[in-house]
C-alpha cells in the first residue's frame, strides 16, 4: 500500500465525485480484496448465541486499530472508501457486523429485517470482538473507535460500560434522539407498549419494510449520487445486504437505549469528536448536544449543510470532515 510522505490529512488523496467509480474499481477494490481479511467469532450467552461477521486490515506501520461500528441495516461495503481511508494514513481497520445483519446471526426468517431486543446485545458483541479479535491482532493496542448513526448509539454506550478501553472515539451522527417523522413520543410509547402485549415482536414496525428495489438518490441520507450509486447496487447484487427494515422489537430497543446513554453521559471519560450533520432528518440533534454537554471530553462540530450521511456527501463537506477526524486522531 502507497505510504504519503506527510504523515497528515490532505484533500489531495481523497477521491472526488467525477473520478469516483473509477478509483474504486482501479484502488479501493484491489486493496479490499488484497488486503480486507474476513473472520467470524462468537459472542453472547457463554460464547454460543450468536455467529458475528467481521473484517480488518492490519497495518504493518499500525498507528493505531480503529474499530468501525456501523448504523442501521449497512453493511461493509458502504464502507469499503472509509476503511479505504484510514488504512492509507497508517491505521489497521477492524469492522464488526452486528448481529441481525448481513453475515452476522440472524434471529427472523426475513432476511430484510433487523431484530434484537436489547442493545446490551450489541455492546457485548463489541466487547467479544474486541477481547477475541482486535487486542490479538492490533500492534500497537492504541484502540480508536469509528461509529455510525446506530453504531453511535452502541459506542456511546460501549464507552460509558467500559471505560478506558478505546483512547479516542469518532461518533459520526449518533444516533442519540430518535426522528419518529413527527408522530408524538407518547404515540410511539403506546404502540411499542402494545405490540409488546400483542407478540409483534418480530413484525415490522410502521414505516419498516423490506427491500424494494426503488431506486431514491433525492430521498437519501446522501450529498453525492456516485456514493448512493455504488452503494445501491451492492445492495442489489449482494442479497446478504438488503436489510431495509426494522421490527418493533428493534425499535423498543433503541428507544431505550437513548434513553440509557443520556442518563450516563457524564460517565464518559474518552475524548469524543461528534460530528453532527445539519441536515438529518433521521436522528434528531437535541440528544447529540445533550451529549456533548454533559460529557466532559466531547467536541462537537456542526457541519451544517450535510445530510445524515457525512462520509457520502459533496466533496467540500468530506474534505472538513476528514480533516477534523485526523487532526483529532493525531493530536
Amino acid at each position: 500500500m502507497e505510504e504519503y510522505e506527510s504523515r497528515t490529512w490532505s484533500e489531495a488523496m481523497m477521491i472526488g465525485e467525477d473520478d469516483y467509480v473509477e478509483k474504486m474499481h482501479s484502488e479501493v477494490e484491489p486493496w479490499v480484496k488484497n488486503c480486507l481479511k474476513e473472520g467470524y467469532f462468537l459472542a453472547g450467552k457463554d460464547r454460543q448465541e450468536a455467529k458475528i461477521h467481521y473484517m480488518r486490515a492490519v497495518h504493518p506501520k499500525e498507528r493505531g486499530a480503529v474499530v468501525f461500528s456501523h448504523g442501521f441495516c449497512e453493511f461493509p461495503g458502504k464502507y469499503y472508501e472509509v476503511l479505504f481511508y484510514f488504512y492509507r494514513m497508517g491505521y489497521s481497520v477492524f469492522f464488526i457486523q452486528h448481529r441481525g445483519h448481513g453475515l452476522s446471526q440472524r434471529f427472523t426468517k426475513d432476511p430484510d429485517m433487523v431484530h434484537i431486543t436489547s442493545y446490551d446485545d450489541y455492546v457485548e458483541d463489541l466487547k467479544e470482538f474486541m477481547d477475541q479479535v482486535v487486542a490479538k491482532e492490533s500492534l500497537t493496542k492504541r484502540y480508536l473507535l469509528f461509529a455510525h448513526s446506530m453504531g453511535g448509539a452502541i459506542a456511546a454506550l460501549f464507552l460509558e460500560k467500559y471505560p478506558g478501553i478505546f483512547q479516542k472515539a469518532i461518533l459520526s451522527s449518533p444516533m442519540m434522539t430518535m426522528n419518529y417523522g413527527g408522530v408524538p413520543d407518547w404515540q410511539v410509547a403506546v404502540l411499542t407498549l402494545w405490540s409488546r402485549l400483542a407478540g409483534w415482536d418480530k413484525r415490522y414496525a410502521p414505516g419498516q419494510h423490506g427491500f424494494d428495489g426503488v431506486y431514491d438518490y433525492e430521498g437519501s441520507s446522501c450529498l453525492s449520487k456516485a456514493r448512493y450509486d455504488y452503494i445501491f447496487d451492492l445492495r442489489k447484487k449482494q442479497p446478504e445486504d438488503r436489510m431495509y427494515g426494522g421490527s418493533y422489537g428493534w425499535v423498543r430497543a433503541s428507544g431505550k437505549a437513548v434513553k440509557q446513554l443520556a442518563k450516563k453521559a457524564s460517565t464518559v471519560e474518552t475524548p469524543v469528536l461528534l460530528l453532527q450533520a445539519g441536515r438529518d432528518n433521521l436522528v434528531e440533534p437535541q440528544g447529540q448536544n445533550a451529549f456533548a454537554k454533559n460529557s466532559k471530553h466531547t467536541r462537537l462540530v456542526r457541519m451544517e449543510e450535510s445530510k445524515h450521511e457525512i462520509f457520502n456527501a459533496t466533496e467540500e463537506i468530506r474534505a472538513v470532515y476528514y480533516r477534523e477526524i485526523f487532526t483529532f486522531l493525531e493530536s
